[in-house]
């Protein structure tokens, strides 16, 4: 039973107060907060408080759940945890065991619905039963059919579902059975019946590699991390179908969220991190540089450990940087002669270190990296100020690191925050391009006006076709990208690979490099043909890039390749959020007039004259192979 304390009430009130204030980031703070305790009460509660929410279409992911099993109970859970990440989800549930009738049914539900992603929640032994419940009534020689068999009933709903729909799929994996049926000696029978079902594993992880914009949940993981004894309901699953322990529900849900984050363009961009008794044990000021707890003994073990799981987070593309406070000498003295130190202070694209409030090193941090602040994560041991950092920039992500350092990893990585759908080369040379970044920015210091320190730079701005080899990363830009971005819309790779096989719709991403080095893939300008103009979808570009014109090359190439088709006017539209200020003036700044009807829409006309390339950069366009 549970019982509900003051805070709980408090925190109820607090939640309540925000959303009907209409302030999101608060109150996805306090359902946040609220919702560590795993209580399925408190989805409920905000689960139904949802419910009487206005929102517009627009703000609203449709989630559609189709599973062999009762998954109804784990709706609210869902609702609640989208919510605490700032996502407001619309679900649909096809009925109990409908998986198959809603996909292959192009007049199904599902497909009335609208999804924007789909789970696939079916358990293993619907796609393989003999090797789940007799195994030991198959030959051995059988196993791999099964397994190929079981993977090929999936592969054939995934082309059926992308037939009909352009959604994110994402497919559960299987879990093995806790209780082999040939006991101990399972793995020294050949193909056991554990290896058949991993085999199966890596067989669906290979269909999602090759099939646009679907994923493989981990399920085995998922499990085994929470332990298969607390996951599992066995009286529930045969009395309800619903195997999933009522307790386990808010963890099924937030690797749901992981995923929808991703889809969203919520995937955080930057780690901050605090130092004294964060990166190593003690105070700095009072140990010295190598006096610190980091080494091989605890608990300096322990933080040498988080220090290496935040390397791996920065050679994925996570941005570092440091908010501390501390006197810099000493923090200097440290990179320099700690030894043990797995970060160097070149791994850091920020240093605010000092004896200010976070709250605002944090808003300097966001300036200098030109990036949003709902894209920081911020991380201390200092609950005090991890408190106020969430009362002044509610916009950051805080994690409030536990007291015993052996579980900072856990805190960091739990609920897949920098996690994304994809890795791209640019994820990979994340820091050296903001190193490059951060060159340019010193030689705009030193030049004596803009013109001169665009022609310093020697850009080059490629603009080229969209690819299949360069597709994966177009479709991360549209999930990233908030800042330079018209109008915010989201993209999976599927939906487009359907508009590279239409004609009318030209998909260019944009390439730029300078004298420091080659940014990759920085923007993206997607527009559709119609019969006398061209109309601009989605133009974007990286906060790496913005401010050097590039968007004025972009701009005039598009207009010139439209007059050249006889084609009379360019459109371009500019949805406002609360994000993309920087783009507001594009379209005014380049000789567009806003349509009298419709503030939002823009218009060019291109009669004999169009917008005129800079300069002082070298562009080069490619043709579609």
């Amino acid at each position: 039973m549970t019982i509900e304390t003051t805070s709980d009430s408090a925190s109820r009130e607090r939640f309540l107060a925000a959303l009907t204030a209409g302030d999101l980031a608060v109150a996805a703070l306090e359902a946040r907060s609220s919702l560590n305790a795993a209580s399925t009460r408190q989805a409920k509660f905000i689960s139904h408080a949802l419910r009487g929410m206005r929102r517009s279409k627009e703000r609203v992911f449709r989630l559609a759940l189709l599973s062999s099993f009762s998954i109804e109970f784990s709706a609210d859970a869902i609702v609640a945890h989208a919510f605490s990440e700032g996502i407001l989800v619309d679900l649909y549930i096809a009925p109990f065991d409908q998986y198959h009738q809603q996909i292959v049914d192009p007049t199904s539900e599902l497909y009335r619905f609208g999804p924007n992603a789909v789970v696939l929640a079916v358990e293993g032994d619907r796609w393989m039963p003999k090797i789940y419940h007799d195994y030991l009534g198959i030959a051995p020689s059988e196993g791999p059919a099964l397994v190929a068999g079981g993977i090929g009933q999936i592969a054939e709903l995934v082309a059926i579902f992308r037939q009909h729909s352009d959604a994110a799929l994402l497919v559960h994996g299987f879990d093995p059975p806790h209780r082999p049926a040939l006991g101990i000696i399972d793995g020294r029978t050949g193909l056991g019946q554990v290896a058949l079902i991993n085999r199966a594993n890596e067989q669906l992880q290979e269909l999602c590699r090759t099939s646009a914009d679907v994923y493989a949940i981990d399920y085995a993981r998922l499990v085994a991390r929470a332990g298969v004894e607390r996951w599992y309901d066995d009286r529930l699953r045969y009395y309800a179908r619903a195997p999933i322990a009522a307790s386990m529900l808010g963890e099924l849900a937030r690797e749901y969220v992981k995923y929808l984050r991703a889809l969203t363009g919520q995937t955080k961009k930057c780690l901050v991190l605090d130092l004294d008794n964060t990166l190593w044990g003690g105070i700095l000021g009072e140990l010295g540089p190598n006096g610190v707890a980091l080494g091989s003994d605890y608990p300096g073990n322990a933080f040498l450990a988080f220090q290496h799981a935040i390397l791996e987070l920065r050679r994925r593309g996570t941005i570092l940087a440091i908010a501390s406070k501390n006197n810099p000498a000493d923090v200097e003295e440290l990179f320099e002669k700690n030894e043990s130190m797995v970060l160097k202070k070149e791994h850091f694209s920020a240093i605010e270190v000092g004896w200010a409030d976070k709250a605002s090193a944090l808003s300097r941090i966001a300036a200098t990296l030109n990036i949003g602040l709902e894209h920081i994560v911020f991380v201390d041991d200092n609950p005090a100020e991890c408190a106020l950092v969430e009362q002044i920039v509610p916009a950051v992500r805080v994690i409030c690191l536990p007291d015993q350092p052996e579980r900072y990893i856990d805190a960091l990585l739990r609920d897949g925050l920098f996690d994304g759908l994809s890795l791209s080369a640019e994820d990979l040379e994340r820091g050296d391009l903001y190193a490059r970044r951060d060159q340019a920015e010193a030689a705009r210091r030193r030049s004596s006006s803009l013109e001169d320190f665009y022609r310093d730079l020697a850009m080059t701005v490629t603009l080229a076709p969209v690819t299949p080899a360069t597709l994966p990363r177009a479709a991360q830009m549209t999930q990233k990208t908030n800042q330079f971005n018209v109008t915010t819309l989201r993209f999976g790779e599927a939906q487009l690979a359907a508009r590279l096989k239409d004609a009318n719709w030209w998909l260019t991403t944009i390439d730029v490099k300078d004298r420091f080095g080659n940014h990759g893939i920085t923007g993206l300008l997607m527009s559709r043909l119609h019969q006398d103009h061209v109309e601009i979808e989605t133009f974007l570009l990286s906060c790496r890039v913005i401010g050097r014109t590039v968007e004025t090359a972009a701009l005039a190439r598009l207009a010139r390749r439209a007059h050249m088709l006889g084609l009379k006017q360019v459109k371009g539209r500019i949805v406002p959020t609360s994000k993309n200020m920087p783009v507001r003036d594009l379209y005014e700044r380049h000789g567009f007039r806003r349509d009298p009807e419709d503030e939002t829409v823009w218009w060019l006309g291109i009669d004999g004259a169009v917008p005129r390339d800079p300069e002082w950069l070298n562009i080069v366009e490619k043709e579609a192979s």
